[in-house]
């Protein structure tokens, strides 16, 4: 394992000692086979087989010991989100009882609410640097498996790239997976036909090829498709992030005051900012189309140039058996 005893009490910092780890322990192996599909398992089983008190002498260990910490309090975090509403309460052949010891008080509901939400944005803070690191270092083991491709799929690949293009989103790592389906269809819905199809495929397979390095003309189209690409995303989901729907009919879901509360759907404040993501994403889109129309020639985005701005052939035209006075 990743976490232990030690390393999981180090990561929170607010558990007490004498916590009795097999408590939290199944939690712990949940939250780490988690991790392992997110990452791989060529990238977990490289990180779980780091010996810091052994060196490898090809190893980079001060960039790599950051990098296992990070992974261990992205385990940590979500193991302890998971437990958390198991330790409130102990099931025995009475029943479900919740202990309350001398000299302390339960918690409110709001303060429990509020403690899982802290704890979720500590998911995606880890998460996010997680992230950041594991660019930094591109390790072989990561950039040679399959989840290195799956995470290049898109031209946005978090939610701190998400965020860096529109800044309402934050750092939240759960609203980006909701997205991630968004940025699909936004890719290929708009982007792709902004620029044809055949640059587009081309430079997705030069973006999910680790040793293809991209051009500083490509780097730059990259910049001009998250530009547009990010605010399209949020324009495809908008309609449905705010929304609950199953057996109980179409809610709209709010939070204050650390609870949670259901009202029915309304759309009318959809509906301004909505119009405004989709301003901002043309406003973008004809950044886009301006940069291919600059940089677009017969040998740089052959695809766009032959589509949008080479002229056709001209062939005299054979008036033999018109009946038009040539003057």
């Amino acid at each position: 394992m990743i976490v232990n005893s030690e390393i999981f009490k180090a990561q929170l910092g607010g558990i007490q000692s004498k916590m009795n780890f097999h408590t939290v322990e199944p939690f712990i192996k949940a939250a780490e086979r988690e991790f392992r599909n997110i990452v791989g398992k060529e990238l977990y089983d490289f990180l779980n087989e780091i010996d810091l008190n052994n060196p490898n002498p090809d190893l980079d260990l001060v960039n790599l010991r950051e990098l296992l910490e990070i992974s261990q309090g992205c385990i940590s975090w979500a193991a302890y989100d998971l437990a958390l509403p198991q330790l409130k309460i102990r099931v025995g052949d009475l029943g479900a009882a919740k202990n309350i010891p001398s000299q302390t008080t339960a918690i409110t509901k709001w303060e429990y609410v509020d403690t899982r939400e802290a704890n979720l944005t500590m998911q995606d803070i880890m998460w996010e640097f997680f992230w950041e690191t594991l660019e930094e270092l591109k390790p072989d083991v990561w950039t040679a498996s399959e989840s290195y491709k799956r995470r290049n799929q898109y031209f946005l690949r978090s939610a701190d790239e998400l965020t860096s293009y529109i800044a309402l989103v934050g750092r939240n790592r759960r609203l980006f997976a909701q997205l991630e389906r968004f940025i699909r269809r936004g890719e290929q819905l708009y982007i792709s036909d902004a620029i044809t199809s055949g640059v587009f495929d081309r430079l997705k397979v030069r973006w999910m090829d680790k040793d293809a390095e991209l051009t500083p003309v490509e780097l730059m189209l990259v910049e001009k498709i998250r530009e547009a690409l990010a605010y399209l995303t949020l324009h495809e989901a908008y309609p449905y992030l705010p929304i609950k729907i199953d057996e109980n009919g179409v809610r709209e879901t709010r939070k204050w005051d650390g609870t949670s509360n259901e009202n029915p759907a309304d759309p009318k404040y959809k509906n301004a900012q909505r119009q405004q993501l989709w301003q901002d994403a043309q406003l973008y889109i004809g950044r886009l189309k301006t940069f291919m129309d600059s940089y677009a020639t017969a040998d740089q985005f052959p695809e766009y140039y032959l589509a949008n701005l080479s002229e056709p052939d001209q062939e005299d035209e054979d008036f033999t058996y018109k009946s038009h006075v040539l003057i």
